[in-house]
């Protein structure tokens, strides 16, 4: 299995079905239907941002996953210390390779990306009724320091 940094926006949105299709499954009411053409012009017109940071995951000449992120610089503040992190918009390894130790390469990678590029922690969310993502989380010693809630108001 090989991780690369990529600006492949054609093929991060073909990998990013998987992702959507999740999401539209689990929770119908957020999430749009996959469309490749206006997910790939998103990736496109974002991965002009240098702090963006996709990495494609191959096996072979094989894409099976790829991984969005960002390089966040927070401030100091009267009320917080200043920090950098590496957050984790998406991630995504086709069900195939998925109980294979993929997960785990491509999170290993990351953590070493994150500490070149001075990043003291990794940052990502993730929907509630997700436990594959919670499980796969917690087995990669992430823990839960802050919760997210919301009521409807219609």
């Amino acid at each position: 299995m090989e991780i690369i940094k990529t600006q492949d926006y054609e093929a991060i949105a073909k990998l990013n079905k998987n992702v959507q299709d999740v999401h539209v499954e689990l929770f119908p009411e957020y999430f749009t239907p996959y469309n490749y053409e206006p997910i790939r012009d998103f990736y496109k017109e974002i991965m002009k941002d240098p702090k963006q940071i996709f990495l494609l995951v191959e096996e072979g000449s094989n894409p099976i996953g790829y991984v969005w992120m960002t390089l966040r610089d927070s401030a100091e503040t009267p009320f917080k210390k200043a920090s950098r992190s590496l957050y984790i918009h998406q991630i995504s390894i086709e069900k195939n390779s998925s109980n294979k130790g993929a997960g785990s390469q491509v999170i290993a990678y990351i953590e070493q990306l994150g500490i070149e590029l001075g990043a003291t922690k990794l940052e990502l969310d993730y929907w509630i009724n997700n436990t594959i993502a919670r499980n796969f989380y917690k087995k990669m010693g992430f823990v839960i320091n802050r919760e997210v809630v919301h009521k409807e108001m219609i």
